[in-house]
């Protein structure tokens, strides 16, 4: 996907500036750090970012179009398609809708004629349609958990600027440095409007909570043309950026296969986020065939995400503690605990977790090993009566 997306930002660049600027482009893409990353895991950033190249390519093809008097029915299907495709895959795909209308104002090569706008919003409306009628029947949970992660914790500069500083890391440092200094040049606005507007949401956002180094990570597709503008005059910088991202982009896999010892300087693994989870998840599996269980329920969302994964197809039903509100996570809301799932139930939680039933009983506990929960006490319980989820879930927690 990855590898398509520079292909599109390349045939993109081609329409705004001359072929060795959109080459560079792609390649600056092609070895940014957040790629090299997204290459070697699966995240929906991924197919976010293909999706948003090819509205970029869609958009500037209709927008030449009209700029001819003609209209471009195709393109404005292309368009719509990537965009409810794009918001399917992640809904920051709003952060490029909201800059793909700054760039048509601000920049006639990304005006569409009306018939061809009037396409490609209705193509985008029967893609995301249903999606949308799932929202309305969970009454639209998924705007309420983002408002609960986006939830203020104080006004603050330091995130923001700490926002600001990972971005040399996602793009790398003198790509992002090139984009900084684009964004004086007035000869793209419309690239401009689009690389900006998911930076400025986010550094808004930082101001008031939390922000991840990713949540902006769309500006890569507009941001790729316009640093190639900037290094394209300066051949040395460019091989040099172009040399960084490569062995980013060498070292990443070479780390995920033979790298799981590195250590960062507080000792945890440099790839903790990525290793331990076989091994818990084999621990409590093991424990629940032994004891012959139907299900085994846990809270936590990366708990049960490896539970359902190492348990797919066989071993007992993977199910999560029945939430007390507003479902926090997907397990929550599609597999929560019901009687009808078995009585014979065990309970997996980390130590200092909120206990949901008072008869349970501690029938085994480890120590996670390096990685994304390193050093975790884990327990399993066993539930003699596991129908009292359901009855903490319906009266509102326990006291």
């Amino acid at each position: 996907m990855h590898a398509a997306t520079a292909a599109v930002i390349f045939a993109c660049a081609r329409q705004l500036v001359p072929l060795s600027v959109a080459a560079l482009a792609a390649l600056l893409y092609l070895v940014a750090p957040a790629v090299a990353l997204g290459s070697a895991l699966m995240t929906t950033d991924t197919p976010l970012l293909l999706a948003a190249s090819l509205a970029l390519l869609a958009q500037l093809t209709a927008g030449k179009a009209r700029a001819l008097g003609q209209r471009a029915p195709g393109a404005a299907v292309v368009l719509g398609l990537a965009l409810g495709l794009g918001l399917l895959a992640k809904h920051a795909m709003l952060f490029w809708l909201l800059g793909a209308t700054f760039a048509a104002l601000v920049a006639p090569a990304f005006r569409l004629a009306r018939t061809d706008l009037l396409v490609a919003v209705g193509t985008m409306a029967a893609v995301i349609a249903p999606h949308l009628l799932w929202l309305a029947r969970h009454g639209f949970v998924t705007f309420r958990h983002i408002e609960a992660i986006t939830e203020g914790h104080g006004l603050s500069l330091l995130r923001p600027m700490q926002f600001l500083a990972e971005q040399f890391l996602v793009a790398g440092p003198i790509t992002f440095a090139a984009l900084l200094v684009a964004l004086r040049d007035r000869s793209t606005p419309g690239l401009a409007a689009l690389a900006l507007t998911p930076l400025l949401i986010v550094l808004a956002q930082g101001v008031k909570g939390p922000v991840l180094a990713n949540w902006a990570v769309l500006y890569l597709v507009p941001g790729s043309i316009l640093a190639a503008q900037v290094l394209e005059r300066r051949r040395w910088l460019a091989g040099l950026s172009l040399a960084l991202g490569l062995a980013v982009s060498i070292a990443l896999p070479l780390a995920k296969a033979f790298g799981t010892d590195l250590q960062r300087p507080d000792g945890r693994p440099l790839l903790s986020r990525y290793l331990g989870h076989a091994g818990i998840a084999d621990w409590a599996l093991g424990i629940a065939a032994a004891q012959g269980a139907d299900v085994l329920i846990a809270r936590d969302r990366d708990l049960l995400a490896d539970l359902s994964w190492f348990a797919a197809g066989s071993g007992p039903a993977i199910r999560a503690v029945p939430p007390t509100g507003l479902p926090a996570h997907h397990w929550e809301l599609t597999a929560a605990y019901r009687p009808e799932d078995g009585a014979r139930a065990l309970l997996l939680l980390r130590r200092g977790a909120t206990l949901p039933c008072a008869d349970a009983e501690i029938i085994a506990r480890t120590v996670a090993p390096p990685g994304f929960a390193g050093g975790d006490v884990l327990l399993l319980y066993s539930l003699p009566d596991p129908g009292c989820l359901a009855a903490t879930a319906s009266e509102g927690g326990p006291t």
